[in-house]
C-alpha cells in the first residue's frame, strides 16, 4: 500500500527513491514491485529511468 501511496503521488517515482523514501533495501522495493506487476496492479510506461508508473486496479 506504501508504494501505491508513493506511486499515486509521483508517479515518475523510481525504485531506488522509493527504498529511500520507505527506509527499505531497493532489493526489497523492486520484488514487491514485481508482485504487483504480476497481480495486475501495475504497469510501467516507458524506460525503466525515464518512465512513469500507472496503477491499473486499487488493492484495498
Amino acid at each position: 500500500m506504501k508504494i501505491l501511496n508513493l506511486i499515486k503521488e509521483l508517479p515518475t517515482i523510481t525504485a531506488k527513491k522509493m527504498s529511500e523514501t520507505l527506509s527499505v533495501s531497493q532489493r526489497t522495493v523492486e520484488r514487491d514491485l514485481s508482485a504487483l506487476k504480476k497481480k495486475g496492479v501495475l504497469k510501467r510506461e516507458g524506460k525503466d529511468n525515464d518512465g512513469l508508473w500507472q496503477i491499473l486496479i486499487t488493492m484495498g
